[in-house]
């Protein structure tokens, strides 16, 4: 898999570890954080990340995706969610079948900029 740069979104424990974890790995590269999305907005044009990954540890913060998705189209966007055992992409580039491997799901991002 090649090296993929992405931004992570999330202000708890869960957001800190799947950070570590991902870091951990060698194909992604957590290139920066934001504890909420109204940060990451003002963070992510000077970034360049092939996608943000949102650490959620509940419900789906749809507005916050909206935001995001607002300002930044063609972004890839990753839902990981603490309390459930899966992930959600949402983009408007295909990345293939959707899976609950988020390393696969990385690794299948189109590369930006």
């Amino acid at each position: 898999m090649k090296t993929r740069r992405v931004f992570v979104v999330g202000d708890s424990l869960f957001a800190e570890t799947l950070t570590q974890m991902l870091t951990k790995t060698g194909n992604v590269h957590v290139i920066g954080s934001a504890p909420t999305p109204d940060t990451a907005v003002s963070l992510l044009a000077d970034c360049q990340p092939d996608a943000v990954i949102m650490a959620g540890d509940g419900e789906m913060a749809t507005p916050a995706f909206g935001q995001l998705l607002s300002a930044y189209p063609d972004l890839p966007m990753i839902y990981a969610d603490l309390s459930k055992d899966n992930v959600q992409v949402i983009t408007s580039h295909s990345i293939g079948t959707r899976t609950a491997d988020l390393l696969a799901a990385v690794g299948r991002l189109p590369r930006r900029g």
